[in-house]
């Protein structure tokens, strides 16, 4: 086997790891689930009432562990009032929020390889493409005011980005 077809087939193998790995959600929960979906498949998920005003989420969990930090979990609807993301936003870690970016980076790295994209600034962002998942990761920092905002999130990818 020559070397090229080698690396051909190595870059399809992987190609087809990562779309295998590919969470169609967030752990249980799955894109255009309804919230009565979600409640049964994430027991530790409640109903927010009145919705989330900023991401209109009408079910979350208000304390998830991860990364040795505590998250609050948005499932935020589509138009169509089923699952299109959701929205990861720690509270304020011991170790700080680039340690716990950092953190994170590292556990999605494991889990789906090198990100599809990032850009680094005032706000850092890592994104991995999968075959119907959006992964982003940022870190936004606004010095003169000393905050630092670091959101995780999955979305399900858009219909019209396929036909592109």
């Amino acid at each position: 086997m020559t070397p090229l077809r080698l690396s051909i087939y190595m870059m399809l193998a992987a190609g087809c790891a990562m779309a295998a790995d590919d969470p169609g959600g967030w752990t249980a929960a799955r894109w255009g689930m309804t919230d009565a979906q979600i409640l049964q498949a994430i027991p530790e998920a409640t109903r927010l009432d009145p919705p989330e005003k900023v991401n209109h989420a009408r079910v979350h969990i208000e304390a998830f562990d991860l990364a040795g930090a505590i998250f609050h979990v948005y499932f935020v609807p589509g138009k169509d009032g089923t699952l299109d993301s959701v929205l990861l936003s720690p509270q304020q870690p011991a170790e700080g929020f680039v340690y716990l970016f950092q953190h994170l980076q590292e556990l999605l790295v494991q889990k789906y390889g090198r990100p599809w994209t990032s850009k680094e600034g005032a706000t850092s962002e890592l994104q991995w493409s999968l075959k119907i998942t959006t992964i982003s990761l940022s870190l936004a920092s606004i010095p003169a005011i000393n905050l630092q905002i670091l959101t995780l999130q999955y979305r399900k990818k858009s219909a019209d980005l396929d036909k592109m």
